[in-house]
Formats: structure tokens, sequence, C-alpha cells
């Protein structure tokens, strides 16, 4: 199996986790944004993973020490979703890719998780209403500050 198509099959799972837990937990009006990325995005995955597994290059084994930092960044991005939200996480992760990762300077890097911030923040939350996935972890941490 090439290397491509486990990164197609990690993102398929990905994108149908997604598209599971948003249609089986969400309200409608909340599930809208998870149910549509991740209905597409699981499309889109498995179309690729079909292609990655009909179409195998000659030479494209599994590299592990190329391909290990891909997956645990595309891994620690969804933990991070999970665990913090779309609004608190994505900006953080963002900017420790491109800083860390990508290798980019300080200005870019925060001037882009600004930007995450502000399209996550004001357009879908401000502007067009959309309740994104707050996480798991902020109901609980403040669920117990308020029992104190």
């Amino acid at each position: 199996m090439s290397s491509s198509a486990v990164l197609s099959f990690t993102f398929l799972v990905i994108f149908s986790g997604a598209f599971a837990i948003a249609g089986l937990g969400y309200p409608p009006k909340a599930a809208l944004m998870p149910l549509l990325v991740g209905g597409v995005g699981a499309c889109l995955s498995l179309l690729q993973l079909v292609r990655d597994l009909r179409h195998r290059p000659a030479v494209d084994p599994i590299d592990l020490s190329r391909d290990l930092p891909i997956y645990l960044w595309v891994w620690a991005f969804v933990m991070a979703f999970v665990a913090f939200g779309f609004i608190l996480a994505a900006p953080p992760m963002v900017l420790i890719y491109l800083r860390f990762r990508a290798r980019e300077g300080w200005g870019i890097s925060l001037v882009l998780a600004v930007g995450v911030f502000a399209v996550m923040y004001g357009l879908f939350q401000g502007m067009l209403g959309v309740d994104l996935f707050e996480g798991l972890l902020p109901p609980l941490i403040t669920d117990l500050l308020e029992m104190s």
C-alpha cells in the first residue's frame, strides 16, 4: 500500500467520523457545517483512496521517517479540535504548524493565526450565526468552575 493511500484512508476516517458524530448528536443548525464539510471531505477522500489503490505508482512505499510527521500533525489537529473546539484550537494549531513545521517567520504565522480566528469567530459565529463545535474540554472546565 502506498503512502498516499494511507493518507487518503486517514482523511476518510476523520471526515466520516465528523459526519457521523454531527449527524447523530448535534441539533440541526449546529450540525450543518460538520455535515457539509465531513460529507464532502469523506467523498473526496474516498475518491482519492480509490484512485490511489487503482493506480499504484511503481515506487511509493511508506517511508515512516518522511510520512510519520505528517500523520502526527493531522492527528494533532484533530485531537485539538475535539478537545478544545474550532475557535480555541485552530489559531494556536495554525501558529504552531506554520512557525515550527513550515518554518515561517513569526510575523506571517501570527497574522495567519489571527486571520483564522477572525474567519471562524467573526464570519461563522458572528455574521452567519453558525455554532461551531466548542470542544469537549471547555464545557467540562466551565462546569468545574461553576461548581466551586
